[in-house]
């Protein structure tokens, strides 16, 4: 029956490949899907967030600006928002090809994206006084990328420094 699927007689390497990327991607996808239910994560929700009117305005003396940009294989996170973290806590979120800047006060700090088990590694970073610091974020581009962020919920955002 895989046979007759794949247009051969089952013998060819090239076929039984495809064969098995597409069995692993199907149940990559539901995994995911399944995993999407729980929740969780490794941060703390802030008392008060950083709201859509307020992104970008010179509260502090330093911001760090965000770029979301497309990923190509993200089966079905290009629509949900992702969390940003800063310290620990969060103070926004940021959607698929949005730009966002949080002001921070200036001093060392750390950068986590996350939306439950979807997240970046943690970043670290120094903001100096009317400095700007740039990252761009993505998801998975590749199917190797995907399935070694189905192993490690921490390589499911690539955080890029720019």
């Amino acid at each position: 029956m895989v046979a007759g699927i794949l247009g051969g007689s089952g013998t060819h390497v090239v076929q039984i490949i495809i064969g098995i990327v597409v069995a692993a991607a199907l149940i990559g996808y539901f995994l995911l899907r399944i995993g999407d239910r729980g929740g969780g994560g490794h941060v703390r929700a802030a008392a008060t967030a950083v709201s859509p009117h307020d992104r970008g305005k010179a509260t502090s003396d330093g911001t760090v600006r965000l770029v979301r940009t497309w990923s190509g294989i993200g089966i079905g996170a290009q629509d949900k928002q992702w969390n940003i973290a800063i310290d620990g806590i969060v103070v926004g979120s940021i959607a698929n090809k949005e730009t966002i800047e949080v002001a921070v006060a200036p001093g060392h700090h750390t950068l986590r994206l996350g939306s439950g088990r979807r997240r970046s590694a943690e970043r670290s970073l120094d903001v100096a006084q009317d400095e700007v610091v740039g990252f761009s974020c993505y998801g998975p581009r590749f199917w190797p990328q995907l399935l070694a962020a189905l192993v490690n919920n921490d390589l499911w955002i690539t955080l890029r420094r720019s």
